[in-house]
């Protein structure tokens, strides 16, 4: 292969892998931006410290109510995809006889997942900065960007007053 050749064919591919990596920040943008604010009551948190900094352990308790009954019931020819109410406060419940094709007005679809029985419905850890963990404490609800078509983005965790938990930035 010539060297200009060989120069050409690496440029392509170096430009092709920074346009995927530009496409799937676009999607997540588009995500964080356009989805419907949905808040996920967390199950008790477990905060820990690893090597590369704080995090806290998430479990939602949607997950633990499908876990605690045959959730395979509720969903329609077994699909992974449920039904949640939200309440004033965007607040998301289980609706148990919930039919993804009949939503009322505040009733939206929620993608979940399971694996090793166990319900996977967002990330299981919030890492946030070394020396915070204080504050996070306090978070009783994940802040959820929801999709029409049901999947989810984690945003941030909010307290028992719905306000989001943020650390001040330090300004330079």
């Amino acid at each position: 292969m010539k060297p200009a050749t060989r120069q050409l064919a690496l440029l392509l591919s170096g430009l092709a892998i920074l346009a995927g990596i530009n496409a799937t920040v676009w999607r997540y943008e588009r995500a964080m931006s356009s989805g419907e604010v949905v808040l996920l009551r967390l199950a008790p948190v477990d905060p820990r410290s690893l090597m590369q900094g704080d995090y806290m352990r998430l479990n939602y308790e949607i997950a633990r109510e499908l876990a605690s009954r045959d959730a395979r019931a509720t969903q329609d020819n077994g699909s992974d995809t449920l039904v949640i109410r939200l309440d004033a406060h965007q607040v998301a419940s289980l609706v148990a006889e919930g039919k993804p094709d009949q939503l009322a007005s505040n009733e939206r679809l929620l993608q979940v997942h399971q694996s090793e029985r166990q319900w996977q419905i967002g990330p299981d850890a919030y890492f946030f900065e070394e020396g915070t963990g204080e504050q996070y404490e306090a978070a009783r609800y994940g802040e959820f960007r929801l999709q029409a078509n049901g999947k989810t983005l984690l945003v941030g965790l909010r307290d028992e007053a719905y306000q989001p938990i943020s650390t001040p930035r330090a300004r330079w």
